[in-house]
């Protein structure tokens, strides 16, 4: 089993770039998982900018699909200022340009303002979620590389009234830090499949992620709590927003998504 920690540390190059291998075991139908996109390239971006300026948020477009085979992040600085570095990472895949991030790097900066994180009380310990399974032809493959254990909300494909949920994630594969940070905020179901009465694939067009908390401080097998929920949906397309917890509900990050639907 390819670990995420591996998937997603793609090989430096003299050009530049960094290029890597995406396996099939990492794939969600014909596209591969979103979340391993963002990691590989934003692990590039620090990797040009460098230690001295933590990410502070990306903005991620996916414009075709990501396959299995080889692929090649391309990242660009765009400026760098005195304490911010806006940067730009290319995913390119057989010469197609197939995803783009726009991400800014940002060094402490000396301020009278000061907001303790949010923190939430998850409504259950994570022994007593109930698993979302990975079933071959139902689920995405690289659901299998996660624990997705669901307590709050309707599981997918149920007929839910509401759009919105929340459960405990890990990683089942070595993933630390950052990346595996970025992982878990795409690594669940959109929040209005639980509406539908049957299954239906939806794919990620545009995510934005901020970064709040210290993704090195919990330990790289931690449980953390995830919810998500929908803003808007129609015509083929929802709004999300989704909030990743620490496991003592401290906030690490939120995002927001915009889903696309094949319900018809």
């Amino acid at each position: 089993m390819t670990s995420f920690d591996d998937a997603t540390t793609w090989t430096p190059r003299a050009d530049g770039t960094s290029g890597g291998e995406v396996t099939p075991d990492w794939m969600q139908g014909r596209a591969a998982f979103g979340g391993l996109v963002a990691a590989a390239a934003m692990r590039a971006l620090v990797h040009a900018v460098g230690p001295e300026r933590p990410p502070r948020s990306f903005s991620l477009s996916f414009i075709a699909p990501v396959q299995a085979g080889p692929a090649t992040v391309r990242p660009t600085i765009l400026r760098a200022g005195r304490a911010l570095t806006h940067a730009e990472a290319r995913v390119e895949q057989g010469g197609q340009l197939c995803a783009v991030v726009l991400a800014a790097f940002g060094e402490d900066r000396p301020s009278d303002l000061a907001l303790p994180l949010p923190r939430v009380t998850p409504p259950t310990p994570p022994e007593s979620g109930v698993d979302l399974p990975y079933i071959e032809g139902v689920t995405p493959r690289f659901v299998s590389k996660f624990q997705l254990r669901w307590a709050d909300g309707a599981p997918p494909f149920s007929g839910a009234p509401t759009a919105e949920f929340g459960g405990w994630c890990r990683h089942a594969t070595r993933a630390p830090g950052l990346p595996g940070l970025i992982g878990l905020l795409d690594a669940w179901p959109a929040p209005v499949l639980p509406m539908l009465r049957r299954p239906a694939p939806a794919s990620t067009a545009r995510w934005t992620a901020h970064l709040v908390g210290d993704p090195n401080a919990a330990p790289a097998d931690a449980w953390y709590w995830y919810t998500s929920r929908a803003i808007s949906a129609g015509a083929g397309y929802a709004s999300t927003l989704n909030h990743l917890y620490d496991a003592t509900g401290a906030l690490l990050a939120w995002s927001e998504q915009l889903v696309v639907i094949f319900d018809r």
